[in-house]
């Protein structure tokens, strides 16, 4: 039987509830919105499995050894897929091969109220929904039973997603599918889905509209890098780009201080990878690789297995692809995991007693002054006047 003492000991990747038999296990958020398994002990009979899949625990088990076959940087031909893309549209290459063979994909996108769940797409079209970065944790409940069951019909599964779902869904499956290709991506930390849905609510009540969606790395119109522009997509139709009424949900993010606990003990943050492919941005590329570097973006691409070999040999008309050395892979979350904050505990207390907007004032606003400067700066950037810096 899995008991959780520690938060630090499960990711929430639903793996433990979709394999019990006896449905003894359900999963309820905490106070920071973050899922965890409950047992009814009346109704398990203690067999064993749910701790037979749990990633956390199997894999503190494993030895982690690097595993790659190849290094590569991947940018998608397609220029209309590229500008949607985060980085280099390595996703969006793989699963549009799938689509043509007729398969299933699974990612992570918004539901009309912004919130982020794991959901499946049949068409190029719904799979698009699963491009762009997410910054928080998606809802996966009843995934892994709705893949299984595709896999069995024989047609072909992409599924993509943190490593540690990656992994989940691995244990869960008990068996190898030849048909069941996995990406995974480097993950920074996995955020607080109560909060982002705080964040939401908030951001839609000083745009005036309800949130849809949230373009987390919009390269336009100032080209993909490290300083990343926010577009968001109103109910009421229109499209704003970085309002400077609202900060970006970046702040929050890179914060460390709304992290699920097991992100900052990660096991997952190494060269030890459960998937077939493994995509990040391939940062700093100017400096490293100048026959690489591209405004539209570039993605880092790890390739682990034969199979994940074998697709990207399958898409390489449609992919422009580089050799590259570990050296120029690496990237703080593949050498470790993301650190807390040391304010997280005060934050959370705070949270707790005097509500969202109260921290968000607190820990995430600029001063009036600030605030200021971004709004004399974003109105120069609109008439041509001055120019992001890099």
């Amino acid at each position: 039987m899995i008991q959780i003492t520690n938060k630090a000991d499960c990711c929430g990747c639903t793996a433990c509830a979709s394999v019990c038999m006896h449905h003894a296990i359900t999963l309820k958020s905490d106070n920071e919105g973050f899922l965890y398994p409950i047992i009814n002990k009346d109704s398990c009979i203690e067999c064993g499995l749910c701790e037979k899949v749990c990633p956390i625990l199997q894999r503190k088990k494993q030895e982690l050894n690097p595993n790659q076959l190849h290094y590569k940087a991947l940018r998608i031909k397609d220029t209309e897929l590229l500008n949607q893309s985060s980085s280099g549209g390595a996703f969006i290459a793989v699963a549009s091969y799938i689509i043509k063979k007729g398969g299933v994909i699974c990612g992570a996108k918004y539901t009309k109220a912004a919130t982020v769940i794991h959901g499946f797409a049949e068409t190029l079209d719904e799979a698009k929904k699963f491009m762009g970065s997410k910054y928080s944790q998606s809802d996966i409940q009843g995934v892994f039973p709705k893949i299984k069951e595709t896999l069995k019909t024989g047609r072909l599964v992409l599924f993509t997603g943190t490593p540690c779902q990656v992994h989940g869904l691995n244990l869960f499956l008990q068996k190898k599918y030849n048909n069941l290709f996995t990406i995974d991506l480097v993950c920074h930390a996995v955020p607080s889905p109560l909060i982002f849905q705080e964040y939401i609510n908030y951001c839609s009540q000083k745009l005036k509209s309800p949130i849809e969606s949230i373009d987390m790395r919009y390269k336009l119109p100032y080209g993909w890098g490290h300083n990343f522009s926010y577009r968001f997509h109103l109910q009421n139709g229109k499209n704003l780009t970085n309002p400077y009424s609202v900060e970006k949900w970046g702040r929050l993010f890179f914060s460390k201080l709304i992290d699920r606990p097991s992100c900052h003990e990660c096991k997952f943050t190494n060269y030890n990878r459960c998937s077939d492919l493994t995509i990040a941005d391939f940062w700093d590329d100017m400096n490293k690789r100048p026959d690489i570097y591209s405004k539209e973006g570039t993605s880092l691409c790890l390739v682990n297995t034969e199979k994940g070999a074998l697709i990207l040999n399958e898409i390489n008309d449609t992919i422009a692809l580089w050799d590259i050395s570990q050296e120029e892979s690496q990237q703080p979350c593949l050498l470790r995991p993301t650190p807390p904050n040391n304010k997280r505990e005060k934050f959370w207390n705070d949270y707790n007693k005097r509500g969202f907007k109260y921290v968000y004032w607190k820990y995430f606003t600029d001063s009036y002054y600030v605030q200021f400067k971004h709004m004399i700066k974003h109105i120069l950037i609109i008439l041509g006047i001055w120019t992001k810096k890099e």
